[in-house]
């Protein structure tokens, strides 16, 4: 037997050994959609990050109203307040997803089952779909409870498509890097802000414009642009990191 073949037979299985050669895209899919499966199960048995999330942003978005009750918001104020509103509902499930892995011990079984790819993008792909059930939720009460939304449709659709793909990949990264530390918590707020931070401000000044009546190109290329950035180097990252 030689060098090789001894090495490896006594090395621990991995999704890159046991996968090695199956690059077929529909298999990557399938891994994808499994995870995103494996998680959507384990969300409606518990009803953790989705009930925290809705709970956070329900008292967030009414905080909000109360304190502007009776007062005039201008466009800018009001941009800035919404997308606030959002993050806070959204923090608490869409940076849980690698943290309980963790916790219930099954991060190994993702590594041994899934190519990082597969995984990371199932893992967004779960993170998104929470994203649009929350929005459902807070984006009709901010309109009932704060003020209400008015502007050029397409470019709400526009800046919340491309604002949630972006955060899902932000906030999805950031939950892998801080899986395995003590304060997770407190270095998730330390990592997302500086990402987020220039994604809030393109957004929010898209989202003043909108409520001007205008279309907002210009913050449209913006967030488009950074986010297929930061999507790309998000998953690159992820995949150096995953097998750590």
């Amino acid at each position: 037997m030689s060098i090789e073949q001894l090495e490896s037979s006594s090395s621990p299985p991995t999704a890159t050994n046991r996968l090695h050669g199956a690059t077929s895209p529909l298999r990557w899919v399938r891994e994808v959609l499994a995870v995103w499966r494996k998680d959507l199960l384990q969300e409606w048995r518990l009803r953790q990050g989705l009930v925290a999330s809705a709970l956070m942003g329900v008292v967030t978005v009414v905080a909000i109203g109360f304190a502007s009750l009776g007062a005039s918001l201008s466009d800018g104020l009001t941009a800035g307040l919404f997308w606030v509103a959002m993050l806070f509902g959204l923090f608490p499930a869409l940076g849980r997803g690698f943290i309980v892995e963790e916790e219930a011990g099954t991060a190994d079984l993702l590594r041994v089952g899934a190519r990082p790819s597969a995984v990371f993008w199932g893992k967004w792909l779960f993170h998104f779909t929470l994203y649009c059930v929350l929005s459902l939720i807070l984006i009709p009460l901010f309109g009932l409870v704060v003020t209400a939304l008015k502007g050029h449709l397409g470019g709400w659709l526009m800046l919340w498509l491309f604002g949630g793909f972006c955060l899902v990949s932000v906030l999805t990264l950031c939950g892998a890097l801080v899986a395995r530390t003590a304060t997770r918590g407190a270095l998730l707020a330390v990592l997302t802000f500086p990402l987020l931070l220039p994604l809030l401000l393109i957004l929010i000044g898209g989202t003043k414009t909108v409520l001007n009546g205008q279309f907002p190109a210009d913050s449209l290329q913006g967030v488009f642009g950074y986010t297929l950035t930061l999507s790309a180097g998000a998953s690159w990252v992820f995949e150096r990191i995953w097998a750590d």
